[in-house]
């Protein structure tokens, strides 16, 4: 039986993956590797864990479990069984005083953050990825960050943890008698356990060298100082996982003790005369309390100098000028503010480039940070296009840091690497490097042996440094275990996974390696593809603002599978069949399902919007036929929505015949069985819109304002469930009427578009040619620009504010003059202030588009519905509803998976001042998800409008 029909007996279907498209999207993580499973499953608990274990060894099959997928050395991927272990695995409890957090490995580093910050805590590792590394992934690998150091990072904070060891044993260090449960039900790793604990304690030089080894930042190998720290094998056991790169065992369960969140926090950017200058500062710094000393050397800083925005020193730094980013936090401005004039003493004798200024400001302290955490993608947005990005991190001892880099960067002088960079944890001695390499030739990959032979040497050889500070051994540094460790400390190492895995099933390669060229082999191709995504280096940080990514693919998933149909494009007969074979299904996969939200880009490290890949694959597909009808419909956008207000206006009468929960599911078997060509009815398909209203000036009147109605406004009113006494054009006409700003409609409103229908389907012909229009209309409207422009919805604000990438000439010069405003920020900021409101009883809850968060206007949007209801909040985690204009009629699907964390956080609350958003479409998926009828904001307002006016 084939490996599909085996796992068939353990996995479900549709947490079965096990189709081309299935094993190439989960080829590639982070790191500069890939491997193609031979299958990829999702599982949902311990027993499917255990027997996907037990049909391992059977079948001498790897097994490798996978959270984010954002570990830098290839930890995970596999030729095996791929196990995700993401979407079942996002369970929490916090403690009454929350001083633990008990964490599934499914849950993002950030969101473990964000549960705690109600009662001022935090969990203790802290690296650059926390907002897309899973706690599965961070403990793995024993992350810590820029701030936790040694004392706080995942082997420190652990409290306790519960893993299903590869036998099957179920380990769980939180239960009373955990060791002598242990003892009795495995007794060989007990014993086996107390065994090599006395054996290190019994070689006093092997102990030393463990302790000192761990006094640093160090991930290389297994967590050894365990078999020193605890006593009970349960304990040691626990410790052992952590930072064992899924090698051990799997960790289903975390419990971390948590840390004070400081909430004053105070920072400055110190520019050095040089590399030695800063580090000899960081001493002294270190011992006043510096939580953060960020080192940068000149060519990390060059590498963003020319960003907007930047401190202008940067333009002004000597060659061999660095830099540290300082943080200080404490839970007293007065104290932060003593320990800051100690600080800025400290600094007097310091060779400084500029006075030292600290802040307690939060845009300049965004600033700082955002310039230190840029630089690996600063690296990556100009790395010659072909060439893959590597990161690596050593650590030295304080005294040698200095010495350590410059002697690094002349490792990159000698072996080629121009662009080379080097920042990093300076307070614990540890570097960062980042390089783009090349390895479409056997020089490429010849050059970097030859530049880890000497980082390597010069690391241990040199400064008795450590080869992996905090992103785990990986296939990177296995070959140099034992030339850090020695033969005797590797032999334990060999001994415990034989102890605990005697088949090598889980990880194979990843730690222990007896192949001195594993580095070198299973190189990640990175073959040039299409400019707008070419820049990609994988790093998985857009996978959580993605809302196809549980459905099918991510941003990541989406350029890496395109890269592999390229790479096997170019392969012969068999390699191009396999390519076709992606593709058939990559048009269901990646395109249909892709939200083109554009959020990816504000988690990317690059700024891809990938997206505008798939708007590029989408134009590729259309024929002169769909080509006319776009300009047929440009032409005559108002018949348009005619027919589409007529259309609802005809069939709302039959489906209150039929009823609404029967014509959906007719609808969507008709969906499935037409191969999804056929539109699927919403169940909260609106009514028809109605007629536009009668301008009409505001009391008094002395301002005016354009009033630019969506089309999806114009051409649908309310949902089933809503009951407002005003449609959403009237009751906003009625609020602005109520602030004394009279309402001007464009002549030619009906015939507008903003462009979205057409630029979201890679019609960009028809896009510009609306986008011209409604300028050229607007212009005119708005009094060459003196009226400002307000917008109903939010996405239609978004694209008509980012015109300037379309237009060019006079009518971009006319566009520029023109004021467009959100309805949240136009309701905000001029508004609201003028209104008398009675809030209205109870929580409103709110649903943020993505348009209205990549314009920043969620807390606008808070505030404004905090002033109309007693209360308001979002729901704890929030995202895009995956609707995307048309997509929840065409791939319904992707709205279901898309809503579903959303929905069940709204679930949780009582909104009884209702649900809101700012686009009628978002509405109509939040609606559906979560079986309550969301309205638009202005709803809100209208409703807490004092009547007595």
């Amino acid at each position: 039986m084939s490996i599909a029909g085996d796992l068939a007996r353990i996995i479900p279907l549709q947490r079965r993956k096990t189709r081309l498209i299935d094993r190439h999207r989960y080829a590639r993580d982070a790191s500069f590797y890939r491997l193609i499973p031979q299958a990829v499953v999702q599982v949902e608990n311990e027993l499917e864990v255990i027997k996907l274990l037990e049909y391992a060894r059977t079948q001498g099959i790897p097994l490798v479990f996978r959270a984010a997928g954002t570990s830098l050395s290839g930890q995970a991927i596999t030729d095996g069984i791929l196990v995700e272990a993401v979407q079942h695995w996002r369970h929490h409890h916090i403690s009454v005083n929350a001083d633990v957090i008990s964490l599934q490995p499914g849950i993002i580093g950030a969101r473990a953050n964000q549960l705690l910050a109600p009662w001022g805590r935090k969990i203790g590792p802290d690296p650059a990825s926390i907002n897309a590394a899973m706690i599965g992934g961070m403990v793995a690998n024993n992350a810590s960050g820029m701030c936790c150091g040694v004392k706080d990072n995942s082997y420190h904070t652990l409290a306790s943890i519960r893993a299903v060891l590869p036998n099957g044993y179920i380990l769980d260090t939180g239960l009373p008698g955990a060791d002598t449960r242990l003892a009795r039900e495995f007794p060989e790793l007990h014993a086996g356990l107390l065994e090599l604990r006395d054996r290190i304690r019994a070689d006093e030089k092997l102990s030393a060298r463990i302790r000192d080894k761990y006094s640093r930042k160090n991930t290389l190998g297994y967590s050894l100082n365990a078999l020193l720290d605890f006593e009970e094998p349960a304990e040691i056991m626990a410790h052992l996982l952590v930072g064992s790169e899924g090698t051990l065992g799997f960790i289903s369960e975390v419990r971390f003790r948590t840390l004070p969140d400081e909430p004053c926090k105070s920072t400055a950017l110190l520019f050095f005369e040089d590399i030695r200058a800063a580090t000899e500062t960081v001493i002294p710094l270190r011992d006043l309390g510096a939580q953060a000393l960020e080192l940068m050397d000149r060519a990390a800083l060059r590498s963003v100098q020319d960003e907007p925005g930047m401190p202008p020193e940067l333009l002004k730094l000597p060659e061999d000028a660095a830099a540290l980013l300082c943080e200080f936090q404490a839970g007293e401005n007065d104290e932060l503010a003593t320990i800051v004039e100690r600080a800025s003493h400290a600094l007097q004798d310091a060779r400084i480039l500029f006075p030292p200024r600290f802040t307690v400001e939060q845009q300049s302290r965004d600033l700082y940070w955002k310039i230190r955490k840029g630089l690996l993608p600063s690296v990556g947005a100009v790395r010659q296009s072909g060439t893959t990005v590597i990161i690596e991190d050593i650590c030295f001892r304080l005294e040698h840091l200095a010495d350590a880099t410059l002697d690094l960067q002349e490792l990159f002088r000698r072996h080629h690497y121009d662009d080379a960079i080097i920042f990093g944890h300076a307070k614990d001695g540890n570097l960062h490097f980042v390089i783009s390499q090349a390895f479409s030739d056997a020089e490429g990959g010849e050059q970097y042996s030859r530049f880890m032979d000497d980082v390597v040497r010069m690391t241990v050889g040199k400064y008795d440094g450590a080869l992996k500070a905090e992103h785990g051994t990986g296939r990177n540094m296995a070959p140099f275990l034992e030339t850090e460790w020695g033969p005797a400390a590797v032999q334990i190492m060999k001994e415990l996974k034989d102890l605990l895995d005697p088949h090598h099933i889980l990880n194979p390669g990843v730690i222990i390696n007896p192949d001195p060229g594993i580095h070198l082999q299973n190189i990640k191709p990175t073959p040039s593809i299409e400019a707008v995504a070419d820049r990609c280096i994988e790093c998985g940080f857009c996978e959580t603002w993605c809302p196809s990514n549980e459905l099918s693919m991510s941003p990541r998933r989406r350029i890496a599978t395109w890269r592999e149909i390229q790479m096997l494009e170019a392969g012969d007969f068999s390699e191009r069949e396999t390519a076709r074979s992606l593709i058939r299904d990559y048009a269901f996969e990646s395109v249909d399902t892709c939200a083109v939200d554009g959020l990816c880009a504000l988690g990317c490290p690059v700024k891809i919007d990938t997206g505008d890949l798939t708007r590029h694959f989408r134009k590729e597909r259309h024929g002169l036929l769909g080509l006319k009808i776009a300009a047929w419909t440009v032409r005559h956008f108002a018949t348009v929505v005619t027919l589409v207000r007529a259309g609802l206006n005809l069939a709302t009468p039959l489906v209150r015949l039929l009823g609404s929960r029967w014509i959906t599911r007719m609808s969507r078997g008709i969906y499935r069985m037409s191969g999804r060509r056929i539109p699927a009815w919403h169940p909260y398909m609106p009514r028809g819109g109605r007629k536009r209203p009668v301008t009409k000036p505001g009391a008094n009147a002395e301002r005016r304002v354009v009033y630019f109605v969506a089309c999806l406004n114009r051409g649908m009113d309310d949902i089933p469930g809503e009951n407002w006494e005003l449609s959403t054009v009237d009751a906003l006409v009625a609020v602005l009427h109520a602030a004394g700003i009279e309402a001007l409609f464009p002549a030619q409103l009906n015939d507008l578009c903003c462009g979205t229908p057409y630029s979201s389907k890679g019609y960009d012909e028809a896009f510009v040619q609306m986008a011209v229009k409604t300028v050229q209309v607007l212009w005119e409207a708005s009094e060459e620009g003196t009226i400002p422009i307000l917008v109903d919805t939010s996405p239609c604000t978004y694209r008509m504010k980012h015109y300037d990438e379309q237009l060019e000439g006079e009518l971009l010069e006319k566009w520029q003059e023109l004021e467009i405003l959100d309805i949240i920020e136009y309701l905000h900021d001029r508004v609201i202030p003028e209104l008398d409101l009675q809030p209205v009883p109870g929580t409103a809850v709110l649903h943020p588009t993505c348009s209205s968060i990549k314009m920043g206007l969620e807390d606008k949007m808070l505030s404004i519905a905090r002033q109309c209801a007693e209360s308001a909040e979002y729901p704890d985690e929030t995202g895009c509803c995956g609707f995307a204009g048309d997509r929840g009629f065409l791939v319904p699907e992707l709205t279901s998976s898309a809503t579903m964390v959303e929905a069940q956080a709204v679930s949780a609350l009582h909104a009884k001042a209702g649900h809101f958003s700012t686009s009628r479409t978002c509405e109509m998926g939040m609606s559906e998800a979560t079986a309550q009828s969301y309205s638009t904001l202005i709803q809100l307002v209208y409703a807490a409008l004092s009547k007595d006016i």
